[in-house]
């Protein structure tokens, strides 16, 4: 990486470091497990990540000309960082005892890779960038040669649609992408060394406790035994078993004493839902009946589906309609009721679990809310244009991104589509990005923004800035609705739960399994019998006493 920053006349000399280092990411590879390999071969986290830094050096590869100085880029940096993020899948203890420093090395050197480049510390590199317009068709040039270009009469004409696309800029977009990955990673190997780093599941939600439908029938004090107390939570728990490929496996072991490495899901997460737990009632420090009241009234006040739908799409005519006035994009602050309505119904718990997604929740809302600013800008900050695009926002993330903390049942039993809901909001941003890029808004104009950094003096436009990042929640909206249609309802869209790994012998293996289940299904007996504890004593109050909600059984 010093080196790159160097004047080197002779860049052959740069294959000596690459072809002395290659051997060292090799032997790392010999120690993964080939199934854990196919596993996240075809993680989406892991595929995301790939293609962020395999575009990223191909990015860089342009600005270096693709010289030899490329070979150590991918034998020293792309290759051994993807190997680096595969540590859940290798079989040496030391490494993955010690993932964090690998993991944590691996970031530092991304990192000063992305600052020294963008930073234009780096040596010899040019700035390449791809233009397109209808006018004169596909230029490839770098960013001192743009200006030669003359695209005049293209600009004049207001049919020509022009894309610029700087690729030192969309790289180090796509490295960063990465390198928060990978810090992530490392973040979670620190604080939670016995949980896979990569390896996590979508959360399965299922709903017991606080009814007889969930528990069956008790008796009043409460004894009775395990069956009696609670048959239908008996239903509802599956057997820990191992598939059939890793039975094939432990049964090929000949010896008691070979050890056996299990990935197994980490303890269940148990939310507690009822009006006291929600985000309202948190925001009014704890007066639920309060909480209450206030719900009750949005309740009472909710807009049907069809006229929100209505609302929204009139919000969005004046950017379209050039002889409609921006103003009108104030009608967009009647859904501002039904917006609150939603958060303040959200599960505070389930909210904290979610927004704590790194990947699936922080960076693909970062991106949205930039893109945003964008757009904004774009309209030359026209307040009634913000506040639609805070609106759209809100309503992504509420209203979709959100859906795993609605905790009602009508979306826990699968009765309000959620893959509807989120198609739709893919369709929302698809229509409005590809309208701005391609032109289709008469009152947006590109903003110029430039800065300076180290050595490099950056410039980009607003409608830049919403083509780099609004690329990431697309492409996270088409995951989201892949897996709804997928593995359906019960499945959590963004709130995942990590595999824990465990190293024992063959013969420990059955004892594992069964104490864990027998661990699980005691857990979950003892909150169900509290929880229906709790209901009978609500149902014995008076009926003025259960003003402002009961707490419901754990979900």
């Amino acid at each position: 990486v010093v080196a790159y920053t160097c004047t080197i006349h002779d860049k052959r000399l740069f294959l000596i470091p690459a072809v002395a280092g290659a051997g060292t990411w090799f032997d790392m590879l010999m120690s993964r497990s080939p199934r854990l390999l196919r596993i996240l071969a075809v993680d989406f986290d892991m595929l995301f990540s790939f293609g962020n830094i395999a575009s990223g050096m191909c990015c860089l590869g342009a600005s270096f000309g693709w010289d030899e100085r490329m070979v150590p880029a991918i034998l020293l940096l792309l290759l051994p960082s993807v190997i680096f993020v595969f540590l859940d899948a290798t079989c040496g203890d030391f490494e993955h005892k010690n993932r964090s420093i690998f993991l944590v090395s691996t970031t530092f050197i991304l990192l000063s890779v992305l600052v020294l480049d963008q930073g234009g510390l780096f040596n010899d590199v040019q700035s390449a960038v791809w233009l397109f317009n209808t006018h004169d068709g596909f230029l490839q040039t770098t960013a001192e040669g743009l200006a030669a270009f003359n695209l005049t009469a293209s600009a004049e004409n207001g049919d020509v649609i022009t894309l610029t696309t700087y690729l030192r800029s969309m790289g180090n977009t796509r490295l960063f992408l990465f390198v928060v990955f990978v810090m992530t990673s490392a973040w979670s190997s620190i604080f939670h060394p016995t949980e896979c780093a990569i390896l996590r599941n979508a959360a399965r939600r299922s709903v017991f406790g606080g009814s007889e439908e969930a528990v069956g029938t008790t008796r009043e004090d409460g004894e009775g035994d395990e069956e009696e107390r609670a048959p239908g939570l008996q239903q509802c728990i599956e057997r820990i078993e191992l598939d059939a490929e890793s039975e094939a496996t432990v049964a090929e072991l000949q010896d008691d004493g070979d050890k056996v490495i299990v990935f197994i899901p980490a303890e269940e997460i148990i939310i507690p839902e009822g009006p006291k737990r929600s985000v309202l009632c948190f925001l009014l420090n704890g007066n639920h009946h309060r909480a209450k009241s206030i719900n009750d009234f949005l309740d009472d006040n909710e807009i049907s589906d069809a006229l929100f739908f209505v609302i929204f799409i009139a919000s969005l005519l004046p950017l379209v309609v050039e002889v409609l006035p921006l103003d009108l994009t104030w009608i967009v602050v009647l859904l501002i009721p039904d917006v609150a309505r939603a958060l303040f119904m959200l599960n505070l718990q389930a909210v904290k679990l979610a927004v704590s997604e790194p990947f699936n929740f922080i960076v693909p809302c970062v991106a949205l809310a930039g893109g945003l600013v964008g757009f904004a800008a774009s309209f030359d900050y026209h307040p009634g244009c913000c506040m639609l695009f805070a609106m759209v926002f809100f309503f992504i993330v509420i209203l979709i991104w959100l859906l795993d903390a609605q905790l009602a049942e009508e979306v826990m039993r699968g009765d309000r589509n959620q893959l509807e809901t989120f198609a739709f909001g893919f369709v929302i941003i698809l229509w409005l990005y590809l309208m701005l890029i391609l032109g289709g808004f008469p009152a947006s104009r590109p903003r110029e923004l430039s800065f300076t950094f180290l050595r490099a003096h950056i410039r980009m436009d607003s409608i830049s800035i919403v083509a780099r990042l609004w690329s990431t929640p697309l492409i996270f909206f088409a995951k989201f609705v892949f897996k709804l249609y997928m593995n359906g309802p019960d499945r959590a869209v963004v709130i995942k739960i990590p595999l824990v790994r465990s190293v024992m012998p063959k013969r420990e293996l059955a004892d594992f399994l069964r104490i864990r289940e027998e661990r699980r299904t005691s857990s979950r007996l003892a909150l169900t019998s509290r929880a229906r504890r709790s209901t009978a004593r609500l149902s014995a109050l008076p009926a003025n006493s259960l003003q402002g909600g009961a707490e419901g059984g754990g979900g």
